[in-house]
């Protein structure tokens, strides 16, 4: 039960999810901006390259831009559905799930842009080589990050079902004027 201020349990733990899926998509654009931003003087330092090397260095270096654009825009998404999650509206759910839904998708599909899938070494000297650029740490936590948000998700809108979450978001007064964001403040503080 809610006590008319404060968010129920279901509530608080949805946005807590919500949170820990926007952390895990800030680390991976993070961990993409630093491979990135040493990309130039790691290749620099390790050449010269073949021609099918340097084609596929160009491509993780491509790649990793995107994993960068999608990482901080999934983040940034995650960060206006946790902002959503404790208001009390009818609507709240269904801008909750549409977030988690397009942020699933957009992980998913950014999967087949990974920067591992573009290396595609001859024989094990290319690959150590290419694996200066693209270190195989990252391509673990690039799958770690994207099993991670959409089962964090998942949970997240699970518990945006519950009873008590329903009748949170439903049986409410709507205040006679709208006074901005404030509700969040009591689930931080709790």
């Amino acid at each position: 039960m809610t006590d008319g201020k404060r968010p129920c349990a279901p509530v608080r733990q949805a946005y807590w999810l919500v949170i820990g899926a926007l952390v895990l998509a800030a680390t991976q654009a993070v961990a993409a901006a630093i491979l990135l931003a040493r990309f130039g003087a790691v290749h620099r330092a390790h050449g010269p390259w073949s021609v099918a090397e340097q084609a596929q260095a160009d491509s993780v270096h491509a790649r990793l831009a995107v994993a960068v654009v999608l990482g901080a825009g999934i983040a940034v998404l995650l960060a206006g559905a946790a902002l959503a999650v404790p208001r009390r509206t009818t609507r709240t759910r269904a801008a909750v799930g549409g977030a988690a839904a397009f942020a699933g998708t957009a992980l998913l599909l950014g999967v087949t842009l990974a920067a591992d899938n573009a290396v595609l070494a001859a024989g094990a000297a290319e690959l150590a080589d290419l694996e200066r650029l693209l270190p195989v740490w990252f391509s673990a936590l690039s799958s770690g990050v994207v099993t991670g948000v959409v089962v964090l998700l998942g949970a997240a809108l699970l518990r945006m079902g519950r009873d008590a979450a329903v009748e949170y978001y439903q049986h409410h007064r709507p205040p006679t004027r709208w006074r901005g964001f404030t509700s969040w403040h009591d689930i931080v503080n709790r």
